[in-house]
């Protein structure tokens, strides 16, 4: 019985393996940095294109 239970656990060890998936590999970057990168381009786009608008406002019309 002794010898069951220790193959038992090696069996159930060796499915146990971490398997990196091709995202995993190509990403690098933590999810929170990257969500972080595109708020931060999101507002400053934000707001340069108020300042081109307003600009555009003032001196066209």
């Amino acid at each position: 019985m002794n010898k069951f239970v220790i193959y038992k656990n090696m069996t159930t060890q060796s499915f146990q393996t971490k398997t990196n998936s091709t995202w995993d590999k190509m990403v690098h970057a933590p999810f929170k940095k990257v969500v972080k990168f595109d708020l931060i381009c999101m507002g400053l786009g934000v707001m340069i294109g108020m300042g081109l608008g307003a600009f555009l406002v003032t001196e066209v019309f």
